[in-house]
């Protein structure tokens, strides 16, 4: 009986053993199975979710960005607007004129955020009149544009810089940042013209209200390269949005010349910027019509300096 059951035992033993394995690697391959698309839904739900989060992100830097943006201009204008005579637009409206004891003994046109079309139509002008501008330019992609650098230099206006990117958050976020943008215009002006920029107008002004940095700063930075800086003492009024109507640039460019010996004025030439080149003949012509000459800026030229003169 007993050898019956062990030869039964050995008889079938493996088959049991076979069928038992065989249902574990089932089980097994069902358990892993079930855990893989467990482990692909949980993947594709991270998946959305990190999607989501991403564009989320996006979201806000452009919106953080447009907020940046806005601000820069708020401040950008609120500094050019703070040295406009508004007493001048009260005497207009009267019908007054304003008061010209005495004229500068020089004075400097002064064009920033350039180049653009209306860059081409004040070349024009100035050529016209024969008189030397200063353009405070800023970089550009535009290879047509870039031509303007070439045509201001060839015409014997001054070429200055403005900045590159002219995104105050950007260029006074650091030292590091204000030189690397300071010296990507120069290098580009350098290259399209073959002269060496010698002149810088900061963004906004050295008295701007953006920068968290001491200005100080950035000034030693652009005496380290050799180059001086120049703010304005006249403003033109053209920064405004909605547009200045051309008799009231007029009327702020000449107002208040007869307070400098040396008058800077601070005009813009933006593609958006027309009614400046509107009103620019009839300043240059009442300039001129008081023998006051119209100069570039050069090494004799009266630094006029909004931080040193503020301090």
């Amino acid at each position: 009986m007993r050898v019956r059951r062990l030869k039964q035992l050995l008889l079938f033993g493996p088959y049991m053993v076979f069928l038992i394995t065989l249902v574990l690697c089932i089980v097994l391959f069902v358990l892993i199975t079930g855990q893989n698309r467990r482990i692909e839904a949980l993947e594709e739900e991270i998946g959305h979710i990190t999607l989501n989060q991403n564009s989320l992100i996006e979201k806000v830097s452009s919106v953080s960005s447009s907020v940046d943006d806005l601000g820069n201009a708020v401040g950008a204008i609120s500094n050019e607007l703070s040295l406009i005579d508004i007493g001048a637009y009260e005497k207009a409206d009267k019908g007054e004129a304003p008061p010209r004891t005495m004229w500068p003994r020089k004075v400097y046109l002064t064009f920033d955020d350039g180049p653009s079309a209306n860059t081409e139509k004040i070349l024009d002008i100035l050529d016209e009149y024969g008189v030397k501008g200063n353009f405070f330019v800023v970089g550009t992609e535009n290879t047509d544009l870039r031509k303007m650098y070439k045509r201001i230099v060839d015409e014997g206006h001054v070429l200055c810089m403005h900045s590159y990117s002219h995104k105050y958050n950007e260029i006074y976020s650091s030292v590091d940042a204000f030189t690397e943008d300071l010296d990507r215009i120069y290098s580009l002006l350098y290259d399209v013209t073959g002269v060496k920029p010698l002149y810088y107008r900061f963004p906004g002004g050295s008295s701007n209200s953006v920068s968290r940095i001491p200005m100080s700063e950035f000034i030693k930075v652009l005496d380290e390269r050799g180059l001086e800086y120049f703010d304005w003492n006249v403003v033109a009024g053209d920064a405004t949005n909605p547009m200045l109507p051309a008799d009231r640039i007029i009327e702020n460019s000449l107002c208040n010349l007869n307070e400098y010996e040396e008058a800077m004025i601070l005009f813009h030439d933006l593609s958006n910027k027309t009614s400046t080149v509107e009103a620019l003949p009839k300043i240059i012509e009442a300039i001129q019509e008081n023998g006051i000459p119209i100069e570039p800026i050069d090494d004799t030229t009266i630094t006029i300096h909004h931080y040193t003169n503020s301090k």
